[in-house]
């Protein structure tokens, strides 16, 4: 299996890192342990993000997909539900951990700062490739390049499958992303882009016990440069992932961390998306759905 030849620098984060704790096994029963790791890793670049590995082992953990906002604005019309930002998705499902998840479509948009924008709080909107939640299919790919898909079935295993033309019977949560860039631990056809983004994107072991779910900064100089899909899948080869899917990244990636001491929720990486040309602070892109990790 190829290696990626950079130095990853890997900080747990901690108590003493940015005040998020990660210690997710802190009161589990006997035998359980950890539910979940959250490092923060640094590369050549430079680039910069957080990964967090979950253990599907874990009776504590269950994985999830929910629409951000299921109050669906236009009855029989295209969207389904409403935008809003991670944070406010995962408080709402109490989720330890969440990442945006689909790449999405709007008919509405609207100007602000002298800029037309489709993303804002209370857009309605749609996923444009699978998503299956809340018992029922919320959507199917509207491009033929979003049938990689995370698949959580009934039993509560998971497969990453590219080209997934319908979903099995026993799909409990699903949700696509435009590349399978990693498959039976090698790069795949898709993974062939060469521009940089920041990129959230999902992983999973040979064995299928580790869920690894990225979020990589972008276009921010002397921070970080966003990663290729090639670099994106040597990334994952590192860490120990056997396949990984791209979901949507740019401005939209963000990964929210809920402190286990604090109950707090934090955005773990730093987001490209500016509020405004006046005030260019990083902020939350509002998104259309997430993937989230339930910690019992």
């Amino acid at each position: 299996m190829r290696r990626i030849a950079w130095l990853a620098i890997v900080v747990p984060l901690g108590l003493g890192c940015g005040g998020v704790s990660a210690d997710a096994g802190t009161g589990a029963p006997s035998g359980v342990g950890q539910a979940y790791s959250v490092e923060r890793f640094s590369l050549p670049g430079p680039v910069n993000g957080v990964l967090a590995r979950i253990d599907l082992d874990s009776r504590r953990v269950h994985v999830e997909v929910a629409l951000a906002d299921d109050r669906d604005p236009d009855g029989a019309g295209p969207c389904v539900g409403q935008m809003e930002v991670p944070s406010v998705v995962a408080r709402k499902h109490a989720y330890s951990i969440a990442i945006n998840a689909s790449f999405f479509a709007t008919p509405h948009v609207k100007e602000f700062d002298g800029r037309k924008i489709s993303y804002f709080v209370g857009n309605c909107g749609y996923p444009e490739g699978w998503h299956f939640s809340g018992g029922k299919l919320i959507s199917s790919p509207v491009k033929e390049n979003l049938r990689a898909t995370m698949i959580v079935h009934g039993d509560g295993h998971i497969t990453l499958t590219d080209r997934v033309m319908e979903l099995p019977p026993d799909t409990k949560f699903a949700v696509s992303g435009n590349a399978m860039v990693l498959a039976k631990g090698e790069l795949t056809p898709s993974a062939t882009n060469v521009v940089r983004h920041p990129r959230s994107a999902v992983g999973l072991s040979a064995d299928g016990k580790t869920l690894y779910l990225v979020a990589i900064d972008g276009r921010q100089d002397g921070h970080s440069r966003g990663v290729t899909l090639a670099e994106l899948a040597r990334i994952f080869q590192t860490f120990g992932a056997d396949s990984a899917i791209n979901l949507d990244g740019g401005g939209s990636t963000s990964m929210v961390l809920k402190d286990t001491a604090t109950g707090v929720f934090t955005i773990a990486n730093q987001p490209s998306e500016p509020s405004s040309a006046k005030l260019p602070v990083r902020v939350e892109r509002p998104v259309i759905d997430v993937v989230g990790i339930v910690v019992e």
